[in-house]
């Protein structure tokens, strides 16, 4: 009977740690994803940093402060909330064009050194 019961219990965990790798994995291929739609688009990731703090998306000419000394101002509104997220600056290869993802997604607006 106890053997059945640590059975049932190593399955469990296994299980548990099975469907937690899937979820991890997924996360990575959608974050993937992003990125490669980007490339396919002519954008290449220039700079990896993230919010200085508590982020609670965009409002117009709102300032968000990036650990790396640039200071994101937004030309839209959007909201969403995290605290210190990723931020990728993507610069197109051909134009020039600048796009800022946080938490994978776009923000329009403008970067500017502190």
């Amino acid at each position: 009977m106890e053997k059945k019961a640590t059975t049932k219990k190593r399955n469990l965990m296994m299980k548990s740690a099975l469907i937690g790798t899937i979820l991890v994995l997924i996360a990575i291929t959608s974050y993937a994803g992003v990125r490669e739609d980007y490339a396919h688009e002519g954008y290449a990731v220039i700079a990896k940093t993230r919010v200085d703090g508590e982020f609670e998306g965009c409002d117009f000419d709102k300032r968000i402060p990036l650990k790396n000394g640039l200071v994101f101002v937004c030309s839209s509104y959007s909201y969403t909330y995290g605290y210190m997220p990723e931020v990728l600056i993507l610069k197109h290869v051909t134009n020039g064009d600048t796009k800022v993802l946080i938490k994978e997604r776009e923000f329009r607006g403008k970067l500017w050194r502190r």
